[in-house]
């Protein structure tokens, strides 16, 4: 706890030294800091990993944080570096990686942050435009060299349009191939056509476009495969892109099925981070093949000489007979043909998890949503985006009613019922809210035939981490238990203890944590335990200096 009390007592002369010194003892910490990040590096340094020839799948590898002229670092570093200081490894990575740009790249501002000339998040963000520009470690210290002395007497916002400007003159070819990206970043466009008359068709819109259209495709390539279409799925879903550049068209064909409900066993899988529900709340991508015949190019790209094509795929459209167009692109008559129709019926299916507390449909509109992949919502905000699904509302799973399996693998319900009580990723300072997390097994799986007790799958003994949190305790000399269920400790490699539960992350200093901070005992069992009478085990989870033994009750 700060002392604040005596600033009560000074007057207008004695805070503004007040302000002046703490302003001082600020520049210094921050600088200590930066400073200690470029020395932990320097104390993990990359080159005894490059060197040792041992390094197997999921094992520590070094990697290159900083842009061009910058050490390579173990990969693990920065996870303990950003626990001590309350920040996740990402958080971590950058501070290191921008500590070492600065120190490698931009010597004159490096001497700036420990002369008190500038501020850390000022030298951070310079080093970023320039390591963004993916100048060269000589063209970054010619920027730092002309603009550094300026950031003292310019406002920071001048400054900033100072970096910028020397940025481009160092390479102006470059400068302007970024300009042109950057107009790119929200497009439509195609590539060439190949020999049978395919083009490529590339767009980036906002996420939620391009769900819902893919989602849109999918529907349509289920509809084809009920109406006969046996091709592979991406195949059906490409020829979907023709089907909806004609509206009528496509009216038609969910207008025929519309009584007839997607098959959620049939759904086209997604693939890439298209399916990640983190990147539902910014820009989307998507890249399609789209058929074109040979001769509809652009302009500028010449038909290419005639060649056998495959066969044709058949079309629910064309005569199955006689293979001729039905009906005349741009007509609808032979599409579309009066009827009463509920276009709900049309909506294409996706999966979406909104949570929502059930007072919060009786209290006229209050109260707080959240929509996995991306956060809170009010609820009049869930009501206006469920409005375009197809809304089904499932029970809260009972996360008291889970058995405990024998086998490695986790079961949907149980996975569920994880993720629902343990959203985040457990490790300390974790961020991570997606689905697509490991499900790691807190007292590591042996299997039965080398003597493994049964019931090892369960609840209390499963945590969610990512991958490279996965790796950390693997591999990473970080060791963690599950004392409770949904409360995890974690022991650094340098011995600093972290509790992680509902909460978040509490850190907990060097010395080993009391009943008082999280009890060790575990007296309780898991869900329906196949044998209530198992004897509690004694295992000892990991070593310490004391040769701590933490008691765990396993029931079978």
């Amino acid at each position: 706890m700060f002392d604040t009390g005596w600033m009560d007592e000074l007057d207008g002369n004695g805070a503004a030294d007040a302000v002046v010194a703490a302003h001082t003892g600020l520049l210094e910490q921050e600088a200590r800091l930066l400073y200690l990040a470029a020395h932990w590096a320097d104390l993990h340094n990359g080159d005894v990993l490059d060197g040792s020839g041992h390094v197997l799948a999921g094992m520590e590898r070094a990697r290159r944080l900083g842009a061009a002229g910058t050490p390579k670092v173990m990969e693990f570093a920065a996870a303990e570096l950003g626990a001590l200081q309350g920040m996740g490894f990402i958080s971590a990575d950058n501070l290191v990686r921008d500590a070492l740009d600065i120190r490698h790249r931009h010597p004159v501002l490096w001497a700036a942050v420990f002369a008190g000339g500038a501020r850390v998040w000022q030298a951070r963000e310079v080093a970023r435009m320039t390591a963004g520009a993916e100048l060269s470690a000589e063209q970054a210290g010619w920027v730092d060299a002309v603009t550094t002395d300026r950031l003292a007497t310019l406002p920071w916002g001048r400054f900033l349009r100072l970096v910028e400007a020397k940025i481009i003159e160092v390479d102006p070819d470059a400068a302007e191939a970024r300009r042109l990206a950057a107009e790119m970043e929200r497009f439509v466009r195609t590539g060439r056509s190949n020999d049978y008359g395919l083009k490529t068709l590339i767009a980036r819109a906002g996420a939620g476009d391009v769900i819902f259209f893919v989602a849109m495709s999918d529907r349509i390539a289920q509809i084809l495969l009920v109406e006969g279409d046996t091709s592979p799925v991406d195949v059906r879903r490409s020829l979907a892109i023709g089907i909806l550049a004609n509206p009528a068209r496509a009216l038609a064909m969910l207008e025929r099925h519309a009584a007839t409900p997607p098959n959620p066993t049939d759904e086209p899988a997604q693939t890439g981070d298209a399916a990640d529900a983190e990147d539902s709340a910014g820009d989307g991508e998507l890249i399609a093949e789209s058929d074109l015949h040979p001769g509809d190019n652009d302009a500028d790209d010449p038909a290419p000489a005639p060649v056998p094509a495959p066969a044709p795929v058949p079309d629910p459209a064309r005569c199955p007979t006689c293979h001729r167009e039905t009906v005349v692109a741009g007509d609808p008559g032979g599409f579309v043909r009066p009827a009463r129709l509920d276009p709900r019926k049309l909506l294409p299916a996706a999966t979406l998890y909104v949570h929502l507390a059930q007072d919060s449909f009786t209290r006229d509109h209050d109260g707080v949503a959240r929509f996995e992949g991306v956060g809170p919502i009010t609820i009049p905000q869930a009501v206006e985006f469920l409005g375009h699904c197809h809304v089904t509302i499932r029970p809260v799973i009972d996360l008291a009613d889970q058995a405990p399996v024998d086998a490695y693998e986790v079961p949907d319900t149980m996975r569920e019922a994880v993720h629902l009580r343990t959203p985040a990723d457990v490790a300390p300072y974790g961020t991570s809210l997606t689905r697509r997390k490991d499900l790691d097994h807190t007292i590591p799986y042996l299997h039965p035939d080398t003597g493994g007790p049964p019931g090892q799958t369960h609840p209390d003994n499963l945590g969610p981490m990512v991958r490279f949190s996965h790796r950390l305790k693997t591999h990473g000399r970080w060791r963690h238990t599950q004392p409770r269920p949904g409360i995890y400790l974690w022991r650094s490699p340098h011995g600093y203890w972290y509790r992680v539960d509902h909460t978040g992350t509490h850190w907990l200093g060097k010395h080993l944590p009391t009943a008082e901070q999280t009890p060790l005992q575990h007296t309780g069992t898991p869900s329906n335990p196949r044998n209530q009478n198992q004897n509690q085990n004694q295992i000892q989870m990991f070593p310490t200096p004391d040769t701590i033994k933490y008691q765990y009750t396993h029931a079978a």
